[in-house]
């Protein structure tokens, strides 16, 4: 969706790895007005200079407060017009087991070692495992097509691989996504193909 409303308005995305670290640079100088990742965000202020750059909820609370107080819609009224225009996305996050070995190589694992062509039957058009934004690795890796994407981390806590995914079809489509991504992570783990 994001990609969508971005390219609608004629503005630049640049997709970078998880963490802070590497967004919040651009909201202090000022060459972003917008970063967010997995229910979370941070803005800009008016006057370009960054309003909020760490880890805080409750800022994103009074964002959505200020959003329905000048729109008189709240965001989900907002976020279903965006549906209404762009289509609906469904996505959803799964967890798979993995042994610290598997996370590991996960992290490491080359864009090479995805044998895969297809994912829910459309053909692959990217295999990443760096940051389009940045070129820095994402520790782990992102599988696109037309019509939906999955990306697989390793857990840093768990003995576990975390599969993030999006389907600009339906719910059937995304769950075809979500059964073969774990195929394809567990056959990319298994490859003799090198690693990054």
């Amino acid at each position: 969706m994001i990609d969508k409303v971005v390219q609608k308005l004629g503005r630049r995305l640049s997709e970078v790895p998880v963490g802070f670290k590497w967004f919040v640079p651009g909201l202090v100088d000022g060459s972003s007005v917008s970063a967010a990742r997995k229910a979370r965000g941070q803005l800009l202020r008016q006057d370009g200079t960054a309003w909020a750059t760490d880890k805080d909820g409750p800022i994103m609370d009074l964002l959505a407060a200020e959003i329905t107080a000048r729109t008189g819609k709240d965001p989900g009224e907002h976020y279903r017009e965006l549906t209404a225009e762009f289509g609906t996305s469904y996505y959803t996050r799964n967890d798979a087991p993995a042994t610290p070995e598997q996370q590991a190589k996960l992290k490491q694992l080359s864009a090479e070692a995805v044998a895969a062509s297809t994912l829910a039957r459309e053909p692959i058009t990217a295999k990443l495992t760096r940051a389009p934004g940045n070129n820095a690795p994402i520790g782990g890796l992102k599988v696109v097509t037309a019509s939906g994407w999955f990306a697989a981390r390793p857990s840093g806590t768990e003995n576990i691989y975390k599969i993030y995914a999006e389907s600009f079809k339906d719910q059937a489509h995304l769950n075809a996504i979500l059964k073969e991504a774990e195929g394809i992570v567990n056959n990319a783990l298994n490859s003799s193909k090198g690693r990054q």
